[in-house]
C-alpha cells in the first residue's frame, strides 16, 4: 500500500510541476515594453505584444511557423536568409497575417526592435497602413523591410521630415537618427 501511495505522490508532484512549468513559460511569453527586447506591433489591430527575446516575437508573429529565429534582433539582422523565411512563411501558410518591417533601436541593428505584422502590402505605390510611434517616438537607428517598404517620417501624422527605405539598412541617416514619430508602409 505504501508503494502505491509513493507513485500517486510522486505522479501527482509530476503533474504539479508540469502545470507550474506551464504557467511560468505562459509568463515568460509576453513581458512589459520597458522590460521586452523585442514588441510585436499588429498595424491592423493596433495591439502590442512584448517578449523577452527576438526569437519569441518571431514565433508569435510566424503563429509557430518559424520558432528558430536568432535569439536577438541584431543576430537576426545579420541572417540574410530569415528574411526569406519570413516572406516564404507567410505566403506558404494562406494566412493573411505576415511580418511587415523591422525597426531596431540603435544603428546597425542593435538594441531592442519591433515587428510590424499585419495584412500584407499591396503592389504599387500607394501608402497601405500609416500608424504613430508613440511609445517608441524618436527611437529608431536602424531598419529592415521585410513585406513592405517603409517610410519614417520626423512628425506625427506623416507630417515633416520623411526618408523612405526598401533595403535593410543599417544607418537611417542623421535626419531620421532617433528623430521618426509616424510611418507609412509601402
Amino acid at each position: 500500500m505504501s508503494s502505491r501511495l509513493t507513485r500517486i505522490a510522486i505522479a501527482a508532484g509530476a503533474g504539479l510541476l508540469v502545470l507550474a512549468s506551464g504557467s511560468a513559460t505562459a509568463q515568460a511569453q509576453t513581458k512589459p515594453a520597458s522590460e521586452a527586447e523585442t514588441c510585436l506591433v499588429n498595424v491592423d489591430t493596433n495591439t502590442t505584444r512584448c517578449f523577452g527575446t527576438f526569437r519569441e516575437a518571431v514565433a508569435a508573429s510566424t503563429e509557430g511557423r518559424i520558432t528558430d529565429a536568432p535569439l536577438s534582433g541584431k543576430d537576426a539582422a545579420r541572417d540574410r536568409k530569415l528574411v526569406d523565411r519570413l516572406r516564404v512563411s507567410s505566403a506558404a501558410s494562406g494566412k493573411p497575417s505576415t511580418e511587415l518591417a523591422i525597426l531596431y533601436e540603435h544603428w546597425n541593428f542593435g538594441g531592442k526592435s519591433i515587428i510590424l505584422n499585419g495584412n500584407a502590402c499591396q503592389s504599387g505605390n500607394g501608402r497601405d497602413y500609416v500608424g504613430e510611434f508613440t511609445d517608441w517616438a524618436d527611437t529608431f537607428s536602424s531598419v529592415v523591410p521585410v513585406a513592405c517598404w517603409i517610410e519614417l517620417w520626423a512628425d506625427p501624422h506623416q507630417t515633416g521630415t520623411h526618408q523612405e527605405y526598401r533595403d535593410s539598412t543599417p544607418y537611417v541617416g542623421d535626419a531620421m537618427n532617433d528623430r521618426a514619430s509616424s510611418y507609412a508602409l509601402l
